[in-house]
């Protein structure tokens, strides 16, 4: 390997850092290989001066796309070209998050249009498999089989929403609670109602907050108590102790996060639509993934019960 590759090489290495949240969060494909095919996209947006919202949109537009192409169900080429946009999307997914910590643009209608994104992509997604099953199957003209399909796909992408909302709270809490100051976005929802209370009425910025809340709302409520020991941390400051004890779990937990984004289930997901597995796809959501979030949500509870009684103490 010559001296100028390895120059470059250490050079996309060291953009990537200076553009990542947290180094311990992040799936192995994102870090090794979605991370360093988006900066080279999050460079020509950043000379362009192209901001992150827009690379949001970018990336919604080429996964609904993807979704509408695996939806006709025409040809192997199609499907193949569909889930290409499906993987174009997660790059600009990681591009943009990128281009807004390089130039510190960051916003709240940002962070929301992120997850309209994810949810407006994987509404596609899981409606091509319905579509297709219900266009491919020996019972499509069954009006019992197109109300349990019907019944399936919405089901499935209630879980999804469920299932998505667990890991993007919990990887917020770890860099929170390990002070990492680098892009954590931990929201509490009073504090959301607080700001969208002091803007002005009839406002995008009321709107806007009103779904935030919402959102962030809907997160908390499936951890209680985590809740407390919020409460708790706010009331009395974090300690080192906390901290440290903290971590030496979260850290193993936060790989399980993983599990529930984007990577495992949109490969799944896609491999299954390719080989015409797609009631495989949608019973994956249920099957694997389902337990995954009720595990993960278990662990951080209890975690967060047994470090409550440490908040205020050296």
């Amino acid at each position: 390997m010559n001296a100028t590759l390895k120059e470059n090489l250490r050079a996309a290495r060291s953009d990537v850092l200076a553009a990542r949240k947290c180094e311990n969060i992040n799936d192995p494909i994102d870090n090794h290989v979605i991370d360093y095919i988006a900066m080279v996209f999050s460079k020509l947006f950043i000379k362009l001066h192209i901001i992150p919202n827009v690379v949001t949109m970018l990336s919604m537009v080429s996964g609904v796309a993807g979704g509408v192409l695996l939806a006709l169900n025409r040809s192997l080429g199609l499907d193949v070209l569909g889930a290409v946009l499906v993987i174009l999307s997660a790059v600009f997914d990681a591009s943009d998050g990128q281009v807004a910590r390089l130039t510190k643009h960051y916003s709240q209608l940002g962070r929301m249009l992120d997850g309209m994104s994810d949810a407006t992509v994987y509404f596609s997604l899981y409606l091509a498999c319905v579509i297709r099953l219900w266009n491919r199957s020996l019972l499509s003209n069954s009006g019992l089989w197109h109300g349990l399909l019907i019944a399936l796909g919405v089901g499935i992408y209630a879980l999804y929403v469920i299932q998505c909302q667990l890991p993007d709270y919990f990887k917020n809490l770890h860099m929170y609670m390990i002070d990492n100051s680098k892009g954590n976005e931990l929201s509490r929802s009073k504090d959301i109602l607080a700001a969208r209370r002091a803007a002005p009425k009839g406002s995008f910025a009321r709107f806007s907050g009103l779904c935030y809340y919402a959102y962030t709302r809907a997160q908390e409520r499936r951890a209680l108590k985590t809740q407390k020991l919020l409460d708790a941390v706010e009331l009395k400051g974090k300690t080192d102790a906390l901290c440290d004890a903290f971590y030496a779990e979260s850290r193993k937990l936060v790989r399980l996060t993983n599990l529930l984004t984007f990577n495992l289930r949109t490969i799944v997901l896609l491999i299954c639509m390719l080989l015409h597995w797609e009631l495989v796809g949608l019973l994956f959501v249920v099957v694997v993934l389902e337990p995954i979030r009720l595990i993960l949500l278990g662990r951080y509870e209890r975690l967060a019960e047994r470090l409550l009684p440490m908040v205020g103490k050296n």
